[in-house]
């Protein structure tokens, strides 16, 4: 399965979330998405971001509701997909949270689980889950640990960090630390060695489009499994 991941090239035609996702936000937050999710097009992928073929690394994580959640014993009994959000305050990462867990029962009709890891901590994603009605793990990345194992991670700017403070946000109270870090969104697909085999990285990763496209990948997971490719390390 080849990579979806795009290197320093912004995509012309942003996906924008439904008018039923948008539904409780405040226009401050979905202006404020926008910037942000606009900044993540124009600095593109990170260099170090993991791609098909790479091993995953795996990782222990609380749920939002204080259960610790295993990647190794969850993906040894099936096919895992794991979706990065840079938080559930994000219309854009409402939506893709929203196509996710619509897209649960055919997941599950394949096999396969699916999880989400969002850098929040606290009342916010479990507000964000029981208010959603979300039949899905949501699960709080710790200080960006698995972020940045994922190589997903990159610092924002001072220009963007004062445009977004200026909005009201201050990801340091969301994140629980004092560093204006953010993960990139992305949607993995790992099999049952912890090989990555599909990787959709970036902001337009959190659409539908995609979520079908990782239910298409799902079928191919039968076939012969790839040769293990070791990450480059440079």
């Amino acid at each position: 399965m080849d990579d979806e991941i795009s290197k320093r090239r912004p995509v012309s035609t942003p996906i924008e979330p439904s008018a039923e996702t948008l539904n409780g936000f405040h226009m401050l937050d979905i202006r404020t998405d926008r910037l942000l999710s606009s900044w993540l097009r124009e600095a593109g992928v990170p260099d170090g971001a993991l791609k098909a073929n790479e091993l995953a690394p795996d990782f222990l994580l609380p749920e939002v509701n204080g259960k610790l959640v295993s990647s190794l014993e969850l993906r040894q009994t099936a096919p895992l997909i794991v979706t990065f959000i840079y938080g559930t305050w994000s219309p854009l990462c409402a939506a893709g949270l929203r196509a996710l867990h619509g897209a649960t029962p055919s997941i599950r009709a394949a096999g396969a689980k699916a999880i989400a890891i969002t850098p929040e901590t606290g009342e916010l994603p479990r507000n964000f889950k029981r208010e959603r009605r979300l039949d899905l793990e949501i699960l709080s990345d710790l200080d960006l640990g698995v972020s940045l194992s994922f190589g997903l991670v990159s610092m924002v700017p001072a220009e963007i960090k004062g445009r977004l403070s200026r909005r009201g946000l201050d990801l340091c109270v969301p994140h629980g630390f004092s560093l204006w870090m953010l993960p990139m969104p992305a949607i993995y697909i790992l099999d049952q060695r912890g090989i990555i085999r599909r990787a959709c990285v970036g902001p337009d990763s959190m659409s539908g489009t995609k979520t079908e496209t990782v239910l298409a990948a799902l079928s191919e997971l039968d076939r012969p499994k790839p040769h293990l490719r070791e990450p480059d390390r440079k």
